[in-house]
C-alpha cells in the first residue's frame, strides 16, 4: 500500500507542472455514487405526482451535484479552479438540508406546513451561506486563508472557518435531525410501509453522521470526506426501497394478483394522464406492449382508446354503460371510473374498470322481446275472452226478450250483467299496457257506469263514486267486479220504491295494506239477513263466495238513526309482495 501511494504521489508531482488534475483511486466511489443518484432520480421521475416523489427527486439531484463537485475538487491541483469548485460545492451542500426536510414533510403527510412563509424562513440561512461561500475571497465571514497542499495522495485545500460557516453547519445538522425525527415518528402511520421508511432514514443518516465527523476532523484519510462516498450505501438502500418495497410506486395501490387473471379490463392513469398500470386483459384489448407500457401518455394510445379515455375522464367518476369496438367486434362494457386516493385523501390517479356485459345485454334484449311477445299473447287472450263474453251477454239478452215469465227474464238479465262485468275487466286488461294488473278505479268506474245505464227506469237515483287508484291483479279484480255488480244491482232493485229519490255511494280506499270497499244506499229497505253466516238470496251468496275466494270479510247491515242506510262492507288485506 505504501509503495502504491508513493508511486501515485510521484506521478502526481510530475503531472502538476503539465496538467490541472491528478488521479486518485478514491474518485471511483464518488463516480459510482453520482451515477446511482442520477439513476434513482430518473427512475422516480416516472411518478411525478406521487406524494414525496418530487422532493425525493430534488434530494437526489442535489446529492449528485454535491458528489460530482466534490469529486472534481479532489483531483484538481490548479488553485483557481480548486478554489472555485470548493466554493461552488457549498451550493448543493447547503440546499441538501431543506431538500431533506421537504421530502420528510411530504412523505409523512405534513405538507400543510410547506407554506411560502416557512419556505422563506427555511431557505434564508442556506441562501446567505451560499452567497457567503461564493464571495469567500472578499471577506472572512464564511471561509478564508485558503492554502492548497498538493503534497499528499489527495490535494487538500486548507482554510479558516468564519461565523457563517459554523452557523450554517449547526443549522444543517438541526434541520436534518428534525427531518429524521419527523420520519421516525411517521413509522406509526399505517399508510406507509415501515421498511421503506427505515431505508429512507438509514440512507440519510449514514452520510450525515460521516459529514459531522469530517467537519470535526475525524476521518481515516486526511482531507478526504467519506460522507460523499457513503452515498453509495444510500443509493443501495434506496434501490432496495424502490424495487422491493415499491417506494413511491403507484403499482401496489392498483395491483393485486387477482387482477392478473380476471377478464375485466383494468387501466390506471396518474394525474399526468400517463398509464401506470394495466392488467393483461387491458393490455391485449388496447394493444400495448406488456414490457414498456408504464409511462405511456394517453395521447400515444390508439385513436379509439385515446378518445375514449379523454371523454370518460371529463365525465368524471361514476358507473355507466359504454360501447367499444375491440378487434372488429362491438362490445358493451359496464364502466366504473374512480379517483384513487391514499389514506390522507390525496388524489394519486384514476382507475378505469371495464366489465364486459355484451352477452348480458343481449340476453336482456332477448328477455325483453320475449316479455313483449308474452304480453301481446296475453292481451290477445284477454281480447278473445272479452269477445266471447260479449257474445254470451248478447245471447242472454236475446233470450230474455223471448222469455215471457217475469222471474225467468229477470234471472237472464242478472246473468247478462254478471257476464258483462267480467267482459269489462277483460276489455280493460286488453287495452292496458300491464297484462295482469291495473288500478281499481279504472275497472270499477266504467263497470258502475254500465250498470247504471241498465236501469233507465230509475233517473232519480244518484250514484256517487269515490275510488282510489289501488293497483290490483286481475284475479282480485275479477271477484270485486262480480261483488260490486251484485251489490249495486240489488240496491237498484230493492233499496228504493219507484220514483223515489236517493243516493248510492261506492267507495274504495287503502290504508297501508288494508283495502275497504263500501256500497251504501240511502233507501234502507234492503233486507238484512237474520243469519249473518248464511246470507239470503242468490246474489248475496255469490258475493259471499267471491269474498272467500280473495280472503275478504263481507258484512251488510243497516245504519243511521233518522235516515236508515244499508251499508255493505268488504275488507281484505294485500300481501306485501
Amino acid at each position: 500500500m505504501e509503495v502504491l501511494e508513493k508511486k501515485i504521489d510521484e506521478t502526481n508531482k510530475e503531472c502538476q507542472t503539465n496538467c490541472m488534475f491528478v488521479y486518485t483511486p478514491y474518485i471511483w466511489p464518488l463516480i459510482i455514487a453520482t451515477v446511482l443518484c442520477i439513476i434513482i432520480a430518473l427512475y422516480v421521475q416516472k411518478y411525478p405526482e406521487t406524494p414525496a416523489s418530487r422532493p425525493f427527486i430534488l434530494m437526489m439531484w442535489v446529492g449528485a451535484g454535491w458528489i460530482a463537485l466534490y469529486g472534481l475538487s479532489i483531483i484538481t491541483v490548479w488553485y483557481p479552479l480548486r478554489l472555485f469548485l470548493s466554493m461552488a460545492m457549498y451550493i448543493p451542500s447547503r440546499l441538501m438540508a431543506p431538500a431533506i426536510l421537504y421530502m420528510a414533510l411530504e412523505y409523512s403527510g405534513k405538507e400543510r406546513w410547506i407554506t411560502l412563509r416557512n419556505v422563506i424562513l427555511v431557505l434564508s440561512i442556506p441562501i446567505i451561506s451560499i452567497i457567503a461561500s461564493m464571495t469567500s475571497p472578499w471577506h472572512h465571514l464564511f471561509r478564508y486563508n485558503f492554502t492548497l497542499d498538493t503534497s499528499g495522495v489527495i490535494p487538500i485545500l486548507y482554510y479558516t472557518t468564519g461565523p457563517i460557516f459554523t452557523l450554517s453547519n449547526i443549522y444543517n445538522a438541526v434541520v436534518i435531525l428534525s427531518s429524521l425525527l419527523i420520519m421516525f415518528i411517521s413509522l406509526r402511520d399505517r399508510a406507509l410501509k415501515p421498511q421503506s421508511t427505515i431505508l429512507l432514514i438509514i440512507g440519510i443518516l449514514i452520510p450525515i453522521l460521516v459529514e459531522i465527523l469530517f467537519t470535526n476532523n475525524i476521518t481515516p484519510i486526511k482531507g478526504y470526506n467519506f460522507a460523499a462516498s457513503t452515498i453509495v450505501f444510500t443509493g443501495g438502500a434506496y434501490l432496495v426501497a424502490l424495487m422491493k418495497y415499491r417506494l413511491f410506486g403507484f403499482v401496489p395501490i392498483a395491483r393485486s394478483t387477482v387482477l392478473e387473471h380476471i377478464s375485466d379490463l383494468v387501466v390506471v392513469f396518474d394525474n399526468q394522464a400517463q398509464i401506470v398500470d394495466c392488467n393483461p386483459a387491458a393490455l391485449q384489448a388496447i394493444g400495448l406492449n406488456p414490457h414498456n407500457y408504464v409511462g405511456v401518455p394517453n395521447d400515444f394510445l390508439p385513436t379509439p382508446w385515446k378518445d375514449f379515455f379523454d371523454a370518460q375522464a371529463k365525465l368524471g367518476s361514476g358507473q355507466r354503460d359504454v360501447e367499444l369496438t375491440i378487434q372488429g367486434e362491438n362490445k358493451v362494457f359496464d364502466l366504473s371510473v374512480k379517483k384513487i386516493a391514499d389514506s390522507r385523501s390525496r388524489i394519486l390517479g384514476t382507475l378505469f374498470l371495464l366489465h364486459d356485459i355484451t352477452s348480458l345485454r343481449a340476453s336482456e334484449k332477448k328477455v325483453q322481446q320475449l316479455l313483449e311477445e308474452k304480453n301481446l299473447l296475453l292481451r290477445e287472450v284477454h281480447h278473445r275472452v272479452k269477445n266471447n263474453m260479449s257474445v254470451i251477454a248478447g245471447l242472454l239478452s236475446l233470450q230474455s226478450d223471448i222469455v215471457q215469465d217475469g222471474a225467468a227474464k229477470a234471472a237472464l238479465l242478472e246473468a247478462r250483467n254478471r257476464v258483462q262485468s267480467m267482459s269489462v275487466l277483460y276489455d280493460l286488461l286488453y287495452r292496458s299496457d300491464g297484462a295482469n294488473e291495473m288500478p281499481l278505479n279504472d275497472y270499477l268506474s266504467p263497470l258502475i257506469d254500465k250498470l247504471v245505464a241498465m236501469f233507465p227506469s230509475d233517473p232519480y237515483i244518484k250514484v256517487e263514486k269515490c275510488l282510489e287508484p289501488i293497483v290490483l291483479n286481475a284475479r282480485i279484480l275479477f271477484s270485486l267486479g262480480i261483488i260490486v255488480n251484485e251489490l249495486l244491482t240489488n240496491a237498484f232493485k230493492y233499496a228504493f220504491k219507484a220514483g223515489e229519490t236517493g243516493t248510492i255511494r261506492i267507495s274504495a280506499e287503502k290504508n297501508g295494506l288494508d283495502v275497504t270497499i263500501l256500497v251504501i244506499d240511502s233507501g234502507g229497505k234492503y233486507p238484512e239477513p237474520s243469519d249473518k253466516q248464511t246470507p239470503t238470496g242468490f246474489g248475496l251468496q255469490v258475493v259471499q263466495l267471491m269474498a272467500k275466494q280473495i280472503g275478504a270479510n263481507f258484512t251488510i247491515k243497516r245504519a243511521g238513526i233518522q235516515v236508515k242506510e244499508t251499508v255493505a262492507k268488504l275488507t281484505f288485506t294485500l300481501s306485501e309482495s
